[in-house]
């Protein structure tokens, strides 16, 4: 049972036996080879962590992580990190509590406002600017302020595009909102956003607004109730990024009134004003976006405001072949690659310079995502869109013997044997291994072909068994892993029945982002991937059990109505439950229950825990691994020097 690994991985074994040697090329600038490609460079609207290595280097958010700590905040626009001993966190009437931000001064983004002779108003780069033109620049063009701040978070909220966006939402009302839709639709009185007239537009901006105070360079953000992730989520390099006010009015994006807004709500994303163009304050500046190569290349920022980044560029690609990055990097024409597969890492860490650094940890799993209901329209991945042995229904997953018979055929051991050789564990839901609600004795699936096949006979009155079904499997193109996982379910499935049949197709990054997560229904009914929280606690708009296991979550956002109602009738009540209890015990016990609910409900094929580990030419120096933000580089501290 070993044969079906070796076809995928055949070349790049001949690649390894490529020489090492090289010498440092290009020292101020750092080529990062990946699979990856990113969709936007407007972080309201960014979502996954291909563009968080642009957002994290390009934007200045309030706080940022300190160092490898994803509980602990260092400050970054904001002076201080709020706190009660500080002051900064206030509780107040009603049980609300307030957060208040002092805003840092001087900060500039990397395209600031000049008045010319004629009076016009021209934006030009910091970093060309004479000391003259530095003395033209026009108050608030270009300097970040309080007032951007709010700007820039009540852009995100109203935009409305993405989970992150909203999850800023569900922050600043604290819970009882997922996304401004929804609290437009209550304060209107109406069951559709549609029914939403000009007056309830107006009216759910101003509350928002409202919840956002400035006073002077402080801005205060005041919740109905505590919530405890909040500083996890204004350190997110994704919708709590700031941007210039003016700039961004000057693109021809929302110019921050109350009636206006709607227009630029849920933009499609080539419409959207900020798709192409940036000009944040962070350590990097896009230079450039060349789309067509999926190649962006960013530029230091002398003028950012703790002192230029020793790197001059940073250049990332997009190679999906494994043994191109591979000869670039033994040639030294790429500095750090990604995706390198397993089972090769011993003998890279041979490799005179190369440097393979292992066990960096993880906080999210990888898993095979069931999708109910899909589009029926032009739809190639359900084939004929019946049971008939051509194809499945829309809503094929909705059965849950389907579920638990493809959770059955998968082979997990095998996996974590030969293809992860051993470096981790089974997926048990979820969270994992150090978040609140992980128990080693959690329920799991195991390869069991007698209980899938018992499954499957009951799925749909026994249509499954009898007629078969063919659908196809989307992932995003370059991971062996993924590619091991799929052939091995679809080779299982083939042996089980053969009227079974699994396709598998892999997918550019862009291409697979728009079929799994974009529009407002999805067309692939099967998709692997990988998603996790963006802080320690498991609850919140962006913990593990909610991203999950809510109606409102990442996940059911993008796998089907279907998927979101089991999720309101079983999930919700519980998940509001654990959020908030106060007593640590009891909150535990309510994430356990959870994760053992996502194995009964079989809500998805969880696989394994992820791990992590770095491979780059040992020239390379100051990663700092920050599991949170996935891996994604700040490239800020990277350096790039002879041994």
């Amino acid at each position: 049972m070993k044969s079906w690994i070796g076809p995928s991985l055949g070349i790049a074994l001949l690649a390894l036996s490529g020489a090492a040697q090289a010498e440092l090329k290009n020292p101020g600038t750092l080529v990062y080879l990946w699979t990856s490609d990113i969709r936007t460079l407007d972080p309201a609207y960014m979502a996954d962590t291909p563009n968080t290595f642009v957002s994290i280097n390009t934007h200045m958010r309030l706080l940022n992580y300190k160092g490898s700590e994803i509980s602990e905040f260092v400050p970054a626009l904001s002076t201080e990190v709020p706190s009660l001993e500080n002051g900064l966190i206030k509780p107040g009437e009603n049980g609300s509590i307030s957060y208040t931000f002092p805003i840092r001064k001087g900060v500039h983004t990397h395209k600031v406002g000049i008045k010319g002779a004629d009076g016009a108003i021209a934006w030009k780069l910091y970093d060309e600017l004479t000391d003259q033109e530095k003395a033209a620049i026009v108050p608030g063009y270009g300097e970040l302020t309080a007032q951007d701040v709010k700007y820039s978070l009540m852009r995100a909220i109203l935009q409305g595009d993405s989970w992150m966006a909203n999850a800023v939402t569900e922050m600043i009302t604290a819970g009882k909102y997922a996304n401004i839709e929804a609290w437009a639709m209550d304060l209107a009185g109406v069951k559709t956003f549609a029914e939403v007239d000009a007056a309830g537009l107006v009216k759910v901006h101003d509350a928002l607004s409202d919840k956002i105070k400035v006073d002077g360079d402080r801005v205060t953000i005041v919740l109905d109730a505590p919530f405890p992730a909040t500083l996890g989520i204004m350190a997110l390099p994704f919708a709590t990024s700031i941007l210039d006010e003016e700039w961004t009015r000057d693109q021809g994006d929302w110019d921050g009134t109350a009636g206006t807004w709607k227009a630029f709500h849920k933009p499609e994303l080539g419409t959207d004003k900020l798709f192409e163009v940036e000009n944040g304050s962070g350590p990097f500046m896009v230079e450039d976006w060349d789309r067509s190569q999926k190649k962006i290349t960013m530029k230091r920022f002398n003028g950012y405001w703790q002192g230029p980044a020793q790197l001059e560029r940073v250049v990332l690609r997009s190679v999906p072949e494994w043994t191109t990055r591979l000869l670039q990097l033994e040639a030294g024409d790429a500095d750090v690659v990604e995706q390198a597969p397993v089972e090769f890492l011993e003998d890279l860490a041979s490799k005179p310079g190369i440097k393979v650094t292992e066990g960096l940890p993880k906080v999210f799993g990888r898993s095979i995502f069931y999708v109910w209901p899909v589009s029926a329209v032009d739809n190639p991945a359900i084939g004929s869109g019946k049971l008939d042995g051509k194809g499945i229904p829309p809503d094929f997953f909705s059965d849950i013997d389907v579920r638990k018979g493809f959770n059955y055929a998968q082979d997990y051991q095998l996996l974590l044997d030969d293809v992860l050789l051993g470096k981790t564990v089974q997926l048990r839901g979820p969270t994992v291994r150090g978040i609140m609600g992980y128990r080693p004795d959690s329920p799991v699936y195991i390869f069991d072909p007698e209980k899938a096949a018992e499954h499957f006979k009951k799925a749909w009155g026994g249509q499954v068994w009898e007629n078969g079904f063919e659908l196809t499997a989307y992932m995003s193109e370059g991971n062996t892993a993924y590619q091991s996982a799929l052939s091995v379910l679809q080779q299982n499935l083939a042996r089980i029945n053969p009227k079974f049949r699994l396709k598998v197709q892999q997918l550019q990054a862009a291409t697979f982002a728009d079929k799994v997560y974009g529009g407002a229904e999805p067309s692939a009914p099967m998709a692997i991937m990988g998603w996790g929280p963006d802080y320690s606690d498991p609850g919140g708009p962006l913990g593990a059990a909610t991203y999950y296991l809510s109606s409102t979550g990442l996940v059911g956002g993008m796998v089907g109505e279907g998927y979101r109602q089991l999720m309101r009738d079983k999930f919700d009540p519980l998940l509001k439950q654990a959020w908030t209890t106060v007593d640590p015990v009891e909150r535990e016990k309510l994430y356990a229950k959870l994760q053992d609910m996502s194995h009964d409900y079989a809500t998805t094929q969880f696989l394994w825990e992820e791990f992590g580990y770095i491979v780059t030419r040992d020239w390379v120096d100051g990663y700092v691994h920050n599991m949170i933000e996935y891996g994604a580089w700040d490239f800020y501290p990277i350096s790039k020097e002879e041994k």
